[in-house]
């Protein structure tokens, strides 16, 4: 059993982004990941059925509900109860130029999302659900955590950029998409730091990949207690679609109902 005491981020003051060898190989690797799913069919399969609780998915920058049919998929598979966030897109309608405007995105997302988590929470008679989010996604989960916990049975993030933003791949690239002439030095990355940190009493459980090519793993980790660091290798982009990742996400899921479980 996990103890609840405060949390802190990890390696805050690495801000590297990961290795280029890993960046410039994302695209190549989740194609692998994505037909090595294809492969694995009838090993999660066998995986320990759940215990039909509802669980959500909150997809990463950019991505739909679309980004992570393929957990849902099999979490119906395992007995569970999918659930989709049906918030669109992930991606805000205006040009981020700087942090302060990527905060405003964020708490407009947390409004919406916490309606979703309401009304599943009195949907399911006021039993509590577990929240998987892929990166972007997992500052969603991470926050509602922590805001409504007695609504939310655990969190699972994959590949979430926990600590200084400037430690991604994906840094550089959205400054030039969104046009910003803002420095560097001047951004407020703190306030995304303290966002994902803070006590917590849900059980956090952190899947990060030590060669993720958008997110360095130094700021993919949180510490503290009620949080579990689970190293998967794995591309980003194919966080969602990896049978290694969804065999941990299955062994996360069993681990919170274990005199339950029974394989399918």
């Amino acid at each position: 059993m996990i103890s609840s005491t405060a949390a802190s981020i990890l390696d805050s003051a690495d801000i590297r982004p990961p290795a280029l060898s890993d960046t410039v190989s994302e695209f190549w690797r989740a194609t692998r990941e994505c037909q090595q799913l294809l492969c694995s069919h009838s090993r999660l399969r066998r995986l320990p059925r759940g215990d039909g609780h509802t669980v959500m998915t909150l997809p990463g920058y950019g991505g739909d509900d679309g980004s992570m049919a393929a957990i849902r998929y099999w979490l119906k598979k395992w007995n569970y109860r999918p659930e989709p966030w049906l918030l669109g897109r992930n991606i805000p309608a205006d040009r981020i130029s700087q942090m302060e405007h990527m905060h405003e995105f964020q708490e407009a997302m947390l409004g919406r999302i916490q309606q979703r988590v309401d009304a599943l929470y009195e949907e399911n008679g006021g039993s509590p659900i577990t929240l998987i989010g892929w990166s972007l996604g997992g500052i969603y989960a991470n926050a509602m955590a922590q805001r409504e916990p007695e609504k939310v049975r655990a969190i699972i993030s994959l590949g979430t950029p926990y600590g200084d933003p400037r430690g991604t791949a994906a840094w550089a690239i959205l400054k030039r998409l969104h046009r910003s002439t803002t420095p560097d030095h001047e951004q407020d990355t703190g306030h995304w730091v303290k966002l994902n940190s803070g006590p917590r009493s849900v059980p956090t459980y952190v899947i990060y990949s030590p060669c993720d090519g958008i997110v360095s793993p130094a700021i993919a980790k949180l510490s503290g207690d009620n949080i579990v660091n689970i190293p998967v290798q794995s591309s980003h982009l194919a966080f969602a679609w990896n049978p290694a990742v969804l065999n941990k996400v299955s062994d996360i899921l069993t681990s919170l109902h274990p005199t339950t479980a029974t394989n399918c």
